[in-house]
C-alpha cells in the first residue's frame, strides 16, 4: 500500500481525538443493534408461519361381506423449526354409487358431487384436545373404514386448525377397484396396512392435563394432549 493510499483511507475515518469520533462510533453501534433487532424480528415472523406439507391417501386393504376395507391416511410433514399443535383434525369420506348420476354441486364450486356419505370422524381420539407434530417430523394418522362394493368412486376430505389460528384442507379422490385382490396379494398391495400410527390409549384418572402422550410406533412423530 502506498503512502498516498494510506493517507486517503485515514482521511475517511476521523482520528480518535477528533470531535467526529464519538458520533461515528455511536452511529455504527446503532446500525449493528438495528440489524440484530431486524434479524430477530424476521426469525420470529418466520417461525410463526407453519411450513406444513400435507397429503391424503386411501389404501384398499381387501374385500369381505360385500365391503371393501379401506385405510384413510392423513400425512403431515412439519418442515418448520417449531412444533405445531393440530386442533379439530377431522375427515369425511363420500362415494358415488354405481347407479348414481354424475352430478356437480354448487357447494363444491361446480365440482363433481359425491352424494353418499360413507364415514366421518376425527383423527384425534376422543378425550384429547389436540396432537403435536414436532419440527422436521412426518406424522401419519389413519382411520379404517368399510366401503360398499357398489361404490365406484371415493373422495376423502381432511381438515384441521393449527396455531396461530390458521386452517388447512386436504382432499383425495380415487376410483374403487373393480376386482377383488388375490388373497395372497392383498397385504402386499396395501403396504401401509401394518404400519399405521395409532394413538396411545386414554390415560387413567388423575393424569396431568399437560403431559404429552406419544404414539407407540414412532415416539418422535407426534404427541397427543388432553384437554
Amino acid at each position: 500500500m502506498t503512502p498516498a493510499n494510506s493517507n486517503a483511507i485515514a482521511a475517511i475515518f476521523p482520528a480518535a481525538d477528533s470531535p467526529f469520533a464519538v458520533p461515528v462510533a455511536g452511529f455504527c453501534l446503532a446500525a449493528v443493534i438495528v440489524g440484530l433487532l431486524a434479524y430477530r424480528r424476521y426469525k420470529a415472523r418466520e417461525s410463526s408461519y407453519a411450513h406444513i406439507e400435507t397429503s391424503a391417501e386411501i389404501a384398499f386393504i381387501g374385500q369381505q361381506d360385500n365391503f371393501w376395507v379401506v385405510e384413510l391416511k392423513a400425512i403431515l410433514n412439519n418442515k418448520g423449526k417449531v412444533q405445531r399443535r393440530i386442533h379439530g383434525f377431522r375427515f369425511d369420506l363420500n362415494a358415488i354409487h354405481a347407479d348414481d348420476a354424475i352430478d356437480v354441486s354448487k357447494k363444491w364450486g361446480g365440482q363433481v358431487n359425491f352424494a353418499n356419505e360413507i364415514a366421518k370422524g376425527s383423527f384425534v381420539p376422543r378425550g384429547y384436545a389436540y396432537c403435536v407434530v414436532g419440527p422436521s417430523v412426518t406424522a401419519t394418522y389413519s382411520y379404517v373404514a368399510r366401503v360398499p362394493q357398489w361404490a365406484t368412486f371415493l373422495i376423502l376430505h381432511c381438515w384441521f386448525d393449527y396455531n396461530p389460528g390458521f386452517s388447512h384442507w386436504i382432499e383425495k379422490a380415487v376410483q374403487v377397484p373393480t376386482a377383488a385382490a388375490r388373497p395372497d396379494k392383498r397385504h402386499e398391495d396395501a403396504p401401509f396396512a401394518a404400519s399405521s400410527l395409532q394413538p396411545e390409549r386414554l390415560p387413567g384418572a388423575g393424569a396431568s392435563a399437560d403431559r404429552p402422550f406419544a404414539a407407540p410406533h414412532r415416539v418422535e412423530s407426534r404427541e397427543l394432549r388432553t384437554a
